[in-house]
């Protein structure tokens, strides 16, 4: 795996976990749980992007 890919890999596990932490802070479990569920196919669009 490129340096990039993983880099990418890593922003995105920062934005999604931002974005679920702030969820649950809202009191909103139900967004926290679509953000999750939604993580493996934007890691797997990177996968499969990568060079």
């Amino acid at each position: 795996m490129s340096k990039e890919t993983e880099e990418r890999l890593r922003r995105l596990a920062d934005e999604y976990t931002e974005a679920v932490n702030m969820a649950i802070a809202e009191d909103r479990e139900d967004l926290a749980e679509q953000i999750a569920a939604e993580y493996p196919d934007a890691a797997l669009r990177i996968l499969t992007d990568a060079p």
